[in-house]
């Protein structure tokens, strides 16, 4: 392509120099040089005027605000999901945080694509120089498509809660953007978007068991010590099969709990019946502190707050404000959380159904307080709730132990934090409480499980063991170029 305004310029110059050097003959000369010029540009091949758009930032560069702002939006519409927690939103939360990474990565040095380390994830081909696109205006237009598709059940109103953060987000990053840059950068996002859609639905399991919580062809084995339905309400397993549903960095081999390290008993002197005793005492000799730890990591009930694996999103952004972590950073972190959740999901609930063990509530009530009460519920009235799934490994925990593993990797262990989650709450105590490390915080997450009185020990211990390790799986991933 040949330059055109460079040497037009210099033909503009050689005539000024003529008329100046040779001015009788200027006159005479001036309409076949005007001919021949007008000859010569019209015969050139307009440039492309993209060429002629600034240059946007490196995504190292780039703040993480367009992360923060959807992530914060993610747990309020999340919050109200009816039949989307626990597993569901694990793998949603995987799904678009390892898309918004796919939606930059043509502009991040130093990391590499998933489908050169994921089988048959899918390559997405940019096909436009990467210092034309907006990182933060493409990263828009993929949240909003990506968040209307695997926030499947939202209501309208929360339908236009994501059509207006991507209007008023997108008025906001476009001031001063050239329309070129603006478009092209919407259109990469919903490329991607859609390819990462695409994806989600080759798994078949995946896809359709979103849909069915508790699928009526399931029923549970009968036996002493094996999960049966628990009061009030009696409802029917959940998610029974989710142990089939598509995994990204766990081994099979990791995807199974280890067996109860010790046996289902009735004898008071057995290890067992130790747990169940000690849930037991903590509930009903409730302290202050312990209902205030059990009730600030509960996030079981829809309606009141963000799910337990959305809580790890909502401790990282909070971290990540604090950071001030930029944009290549955070959506690195963001993509390996959303893939260690989304595998702990499977493995957790394949694990569950390996072992129905059976909930405090049930031992308990038969063999050692039969008005034993649970307190989840009490914030909205319902006492005496236990979700629906069996007991071991606790999924609470397996998350908790996600926490703990990757935010150490970025943050370091010895970490003051406080979480504000839950601050303003007034259904249960929401006060912040702080932690001088992420193990510190995990362990607390996963025994709070105690004095709610849904889970024993054993529950608790395997499933930060279970998070931990799938959370390395996720981390070992090798997205360094």
């Amino acid at each position: 392509m040949f330059p055109v305004l460079p040497m037009v310029r210099q033909w503009t110059n050689f005539v000024v120099y003529f008329k100046m050097a040779y001015p009788m003959k200027f006159h005479s000369l001036l309409w076949p040089l005007g001919l021949i010029l007008l000859a010569f540009v019209s015969c050139v091949e307009p440039e492309d005027p993209i060429e002629y758009l600034p240059s946007t930032a490196p995504v190292a560069q780039v703040s993480n605000d367009i992360v923060w702002e959807w992530s914060e939006l993610y747990l309020v519409i999340e919050r109200d999901l009816p039949g989307f927690r626990p597993a569901p939103t694990c793998r949603a939360l995987a799904y678009i945080n390892m898309g918004a990474y796919e939606t930059a990565i043509p502009g991040m040095d130093k990391y590499k694509s998933l489908s050169n380390v994921i089988d048959n994830f899918p390559a997405t081909s940019l096909q436009y120089d990467t210092t034309q696109i907006d990182w933060a205006i493409a990263l828009n237009a993929y949240y909003a498509r990506t968040f209307s598709f695997f926030l499947f059940n939202a209501t309208p109103a929360q339908r236009f809660e994501i059509e207006s953060l991507e209007s008023s987000q997108l008025n906001k990053l476009s001031q001063n953007v050239p329309a070129g840059i603006v478009e092209t950068s919407i259109n990469w996002g919903q490329k991607v978007a859609n390819t990462i859609i695409t994806y989600s639905e080759t798994d078949q399991e995946g896809a359709s068991q979103v849909h069915v919580g508790r699928p009526t062809d399931y029923f549970p084995p009968v036996g002493e010590g094996l999960w049966v339905p628990t009061l009030p309400d009696q409802s029917a397993a959940l998610f029974p099969y989710w142990g089939k549903v598509r995994a990204f960095a766990a081994n099979p081999s990791d995807l199974t709990s280890l067996p109860p390290s010790y046996a289902y008993s009735t004898d008071p002197n057995s290890d067992w019946y130790k747990d169940n005793l000690e849930v037991a005492n903590t509930v009903n000799n409730m302290t202050d502190d312990n209902r205030w730890i059990a009730e600030f990591w509960s996030d079981d009930l829809t309606g009141l707050t963000f799910s337990p694996p959305a809580r790890v999103l909502a401790i990282a952004n909070q971290v990540i404000k604090s950071e001030k972590t930029n944009l290549e950073e955070t959506l690195e972190m963001y993509c390996r959380m959303g893939i260690a959740l989304n595998d702990a999901s499977v493995g957790c609930w394949k694990s569950k159904y390996i072992y129905n063990t059976e909930r405090p509530e049930t031992f308990i009530r038969k063999y050692i307080d039969p008005n034993f009460k649970p307190i989840l519920g009490d914030a909205i009235g319902t006492p005496g709730l236990t979700p629906s799934f069996p007991g071991y490994p606790s999924g609470h925990s397996t998350f908790a132990g996600v926490c703990w593993r990757i935010l150490e990797h970025y943050f370091g262990a010895p970490y003051e934090f406080t979480d504000h989650c839950h601050y303003g709450r007034t259904e249960f105590a929401g006060y912040p409480r702080t932690f001088t490390s992420w193990k510190a915080l995990a362990e607390e997450d996963a025994y709070s499980r105690i004095p709610l009185g849904v889970h024993i020990r054993l529950d608790c211990s395997e499933g930060l063991r279970l998070g931990n390790q799938i959370a390395v799986k996720a981390l070992d991933l090798d997205l360094q170029k």
